[in-house]
């Protein structure tokens, strides 16, 4: 009776470890697979939220433009067009402090690494040219979600999805450490090209048309039926002026958004 309880007590045992290493080998096999996910809407090449402008050409814009916020608010009309945003050089380079302490600034851990933040930029790069959206505008989400620091601690939408990542995508994925490179690209995937779970910016940019209306669907998953994109409508009222602001120059400045916590 000893012997056969002490026989099952190690086949238990080693039962146990080998599920325990199946476990562990899933969690640590990370697999990136790139999407193919592209803005296909006339209108939204036209306004400027989709591009086909070759990514490498960072110079495309008016400048630097100017550190100063402006309340945007109503339809997308009251909003800037495309020939008063930044470059998305300028855009980087004004922000490239916000990428180096933002983790620091709000307490979640460890600041970027230069090679962290090298991932983020190709990251964006990269997703860029595979969706067409226009990289400013990744750049834009990615400094308005987390101030790209990829420990940002995930939210939850008043509808209870979770929203996790760089750009606090629908139920994407969060950073992995040990695959730090791919578990950028692919949060910024997650973003810019959606999930299995919810839209991302593409399809939010090919149903909406607008870069400014696409950036209210991303926040709050529709368009308020008053078409004031300033409307939180269950999510963040500065969201989408803070955007806009930011693709023309926007960094430091005090917000003049009236309802401005966030």
């Amino acid at each position: 009776m000893i012997i056969g309880l002490a026989v099952i007590s190690t086949i238990v045992l080693v039962v146990t470890i080998a599920l325990a290493v199946t476990l562990t080998r899933k969690r640590d096999d990370f697999k990136y697979v790139p999407s193919t996910a592209q803005v296909n809407s006339t209108l939204a090449f036209e306004s400027g939220g989709g591009t086909r402008d070759n990514v490498n050409d960072t110079s495309i814009g008016i400048g630097a433009g100017t550190d100063s916020y402006t309340y945007y608010h109503g339809n997308a009309s009251n909003f800037p067009s495309k020939e008063k945003w930044v470059t998305f050089k300028d855009m980087w380079e004004k922000n490239l402090d916000t990428f180096k302490f933002s983790c620091g600034w709000l307490g979640t851990g460890d600041n970027n690494t230069p090679e962290m933040i090298q991932d983020i930029y190709d990251a964006i790069q990269d997703r860029a040219n595979a969706s067409l959206v226009d990289h400013r505008i990744i750049l834009g989400t990615v400094i308005q979600e987390t101030n790209g620091c990829p420990l940002n601690p995930s939210t939850t939408s008043s509808g209870g999805t979770r929203n996790p990542g760089l750009m606090q995508s629908h139920n994407g994925h969060e950073y992995d450490a040990k695959h730090s490179r791919l578990s950028i690209f692919q949060m910024i995937q997650d973003g810019t090209q959606g999930t299995e779970h919810g839209w991302g910016l593409v399809d939010n940019l090919n149903t909406y048309g607008n870069p400014y209306k696409a950036m209210r669907g991303y926040n709050s998953g529709y368009i308020p039926t008053s078409g004031d994109l300033s409307e939180k409508a269950g999510a963040t009222a500065c969201y989408v002026s803070d955007i806009a602001n930011r693709l023309t120059g926007w960094v430091r400045a005090n917000s003049t958004c009236p309802d401005d916590a966030h």
